[in-house]
């Protein structure tokens, strides 16, 4: 299942861990019981995966939809610098390119070789004879950061007592999408008009803390989707990943990943205790179904961060 996001507001990044928090807050507003119930399941075997969200360019009822550039680092040896330069700032890829990475039809190496043959801008990568479906403005400013000032309110004396930033977007004839993909046919019949629920409730509440002023505030559209599969010994985390004990004594020379960290706040404005967890875009050896575990952050109230894997297949080119 995919769901598309279009934002009419100013709209938060969507981590895997936020668009799950999100879902067990609304669950938690329209199904109290279930909550408990979905926790636990989470907790044996996860009923439902979830991708962070992914950027979408919309051109008319196209939409072109765009994935994390792989965390290899391959052999990089004779490629132009300066295309390589530009190619490291590159954070998300055209679908169709990053099928052709991840089937091994293609490698990094050749991108940046081949540089020419792509066009780059926001952050993002597309086939140059693709781009020729878009306008150069309309791929230029699909999306624009904005960094927004919040004041930090002490909930007792009712005084600020600092200020802290907060980063969104503005989208213009683009947004987001996401994957759900369910464990087995019992648990799609489960989860999957619940979670059509959620979005619903969602799109009148929005997402992110901000919303009281109209931000995260959205429409959607939800289809049926599956991604394609490759036989490979490989897997990259389309989400948050926040490894088991067994999944981190796997991890070897053959892995590629970035790690990060976060800290969030509880809605009575409690610091959370910081959890690192791998970005998406990183490659691991393949060896299991399920990878990573939720984890309980809160000091003094409940909280959790998702941290499953949402693995999907990548087979290097040779291999």
């Amino acid at each position: 299942m995919i769901i598309y996001i279009k934002p009419r507001s100013i709209f938060p990044n969507l981590s895997s861990n936020k668009i799950f928090g999100a879902i067990c807050h609304s669950i938690n507003e329209l199904y109290p019981d279930f909550l408990k119930d979905m926790i636990k399941d989470f907790n044996n075997n996860p009923p439902f995966i979830l991708s962070s969200g992914f950027p979408t360019i919309y051109n008319g009822e196209n939409k072109v939809r765009f994935y994390p550039k792989p965390l290899t680092y391959e052999n990089m040896g004779g490629v132009d610098p300066d295309y390589y330069k530009k190619y490291k700032k590159i954070e998300f890829i055209q679908e169709e390119i990053f099928f052709k990475l991840s089937s091994g039809d293609l490698n990094q190496e050749e991108i940046i070789k081949n540089f020419d043959s792509y066009e780059s801008s926001n952050g993002l990568l597309i086939e140059k004879e693709f781009d020729s479906k878009f306008s150069k403005n309309e791929f230029d400013h699909c999306f624009s950061k904005i960094t927004l000032p919040n004041n930090s309110v002490n909930r007792i004396t009712n005084e600020t007592e600092g200020i802290f930033y907060t980063e969104g977007k503005m989208f213009k004839k683009s947004g987001l999408f996401f994957i759900i993909e369910f464990s087995d046919d019992e648990n799609e019949k489960k989860y999957k008009d619940i979670i059509k629920s959620v979005i619903r409730f969602l799109r009148d509440r929005g997402f992110g803390g901000d919303i009281s002023t109209g931000k995260g505030h959205f429409d959607y559209e939800i289809e049926d989707f599956s991604l394609p599969s490759y036989e490979s010994n490989y897997f990259l985390t389309l989400s948050q990943y926040i490894p088991s004990d067994e999944n981190l004594n796997r991890i070897n020379e053959n892995s590629f990943y970035e790690i990060s960290s976060k800290r969030g706040r509880n809605s009575n404005g409690e610091i959370r205790k910081k959890v690192s967890f791998f970005k998406e875009g990183s490659v691991f050896p393949h060896y299991n179904e399920f990878y990573g575990k939720i984890v309980e952050s809160g000091e003094n109230s409940p909280a959790s961060e998702y941290g499953y894997a949402f693995p999907f297949k990548y087979k290097f080119k040779g291999d």
